[in-house]
């Protein structure tokens, strides 16, 4: 067994010599002779004049590489080999002692193996991280921050940190989220040997995001790299708090999602402020109704792959499908509505009829000249001007089943 499983190194070394000694020498070695080696070499007659004639193929090939090994022949030739009684080299003795102790517990194994065993056994050790840091436990962060401590009691990352851990990171509680503290208990003072989530930190935003979506990975979050909030440098913190509760969801950083939003988007808040709005500011509606906050495959951040399926999810009886269908509401709701607010009846972003005039602007009926004295004081009422304006008697604009409904009519 063991001299099976020693062939195939020793055939390796035997060519690699061969091969090393006819190219230093500049002669090619005898075919037969080579043929007949390796029949011994195969048929298991391997004696110490062959095991001393690979030496001296391993000594010729590491000759031409500028390394001597000692104890090693030149060459194949009969003068220049050990004779066979002479000893074998002290590496293969000691090889053969280990193999054999080995085989006397009921390990056999061969040479090569044994040579593996020995370098495996003292391996290089693996360079020291550049900082060593440790968990130091939830009491010791405790002792300092207490108030802290007093405010993330109740949230809900505590309750499953401290009752019902999913892993042994989140068994760590405070520095499942804040790293290893020893170097933070050591120097208090330097903020960049802690992970804090503030703009004030030391520490680099998207690490700061990097140890929530260590968690929170994909779901609502899948579309979060490269998103418009991800682009301009907007933290988890700035949106949310996990200290402490002050929103009734989502652990935001305001009572609401609502106002967690309208701190950075005060055009739209100036928007819902108008006449005509959505009804988010009376706590009907949720910026998070229509917008995916963490990123979507849409550029105002949609919940939907366009405009008309967010708005869908309402007006239903928008979606058709028509008989009579109105081009610019198929397009988009947005070619005649305002998503947040106006200041026109129905979110429109003109009044009518000047909004169906900015399409429907053909000479006689639908672009006629509308004016003062066309109102219903003047001299001469327009019923356009009145009521609904074109919507009087173009009932269906977003679409008709009518079979006369082809001009949107009842």
């Amino acid at each position: 067994m063991m001299i099976g499983r020693l062939l195939p190194a020793l055939l390796l070394a035997f060519g690699l010599g061969v091969a090393a000694q006819a190219e230093t020498v500049g002669t090619t070695p005898d075919p037969a002779a080579l043929r007949a080696e390796m029949a011994r070499i195969h048929a298991g007659k391997v004696d110490d004049k062959a095991m001393l004639r690979i030496d001296a193929d391993i000594a010729a090939l590491h000759s031409g590489m500028g390394v001597t090994l000692p104890g090693a022949g030149a060459g194949h030739d009969a003068e220049t080999a050990k004779p066979a009684t002479e000893k074998a080299p002290a590496t293969w003795k000691w090889l053969d002692g280990m193999a054999a102790s080995q085989e006397r517990a009921g390990q056999t194994e061969s040479k090569a193996a044994a040579v593996t065993q020995v370098a495996a056994a003292d391996p290089v050790p693996a360079a020291a991280p550049a900082t060593d840091r440790s968990f130091v436990g939830q009491e010791t962060c405790t002792a300092c921050h207490q108030q802290e401590s007093m405010n993330w009691a109740h949230t809900v990352h505590a309750k499953v940190f401290n009752l019902n851990p999913q892993n042994d990171r989140q068994a760590q509680n405070c520095e499942a989220c804040h790293g290893p503290g020893s170097a933070h208990v050591e120097d208090p003072s330097d903020l960049t040997k802690i992970i804090a989530f503030s703009k004030k930190s030391k520490t680099p935003l998207p690490e700061q995001n990097g140890q929530c979506l260590t968690c929170h990975e994909g779901g609502q979050r899948i579309f979060w790299h490269q998103s418009i909030h991800d682009s301009n440098q907007v933290g988890c913190s700035d949106c949310h708090n996990p200290m402490t509760n002050f929103g009734s969801r989502g652990l935001t950083a305001k009572e609401s999602i609502n106002e967690t939003c309208l701190q950075c988007h005060k055009a739209q808040h100036a928007e819902f402020s108008r006449r005509s709005h959505m009804p988010l500011l009376e706590g009907k509606l949720s910026c998070t109704d229509c917008h995916n906050p963490h990123g979507s495959n849409t550029a105002p951040l949609l919940k939907a792959d366009s405009v008309n399926e967010v708005c869908y999810t309402c007006h239903a009886e928008k979606r058709g499908p028509f008989l009579f269908e109105h081009a610019p509401v198929r397009e988009s709701c947005l070619n005649c509505h305002s998503p947040h607010g106006s200041n026109f009846e129905a979110l429109l972003t003109a009044p009518r009829p000047v909004l169906c005039q900015q399409c429907h602007s053909q000479s006689s009926h639908p672009g006629a000249l509308l004016t003062a004295g066309n109102m219903a004081g003047g001299a001469m009422p327009d019923p356009r001007l009145l009521a609904t304006s074109c919507s009087t008697c173009h009932t269906n604009v977003h679409g008709s089943n009518s079979p006369s409904g082809s001009r949107f009519e009842r």
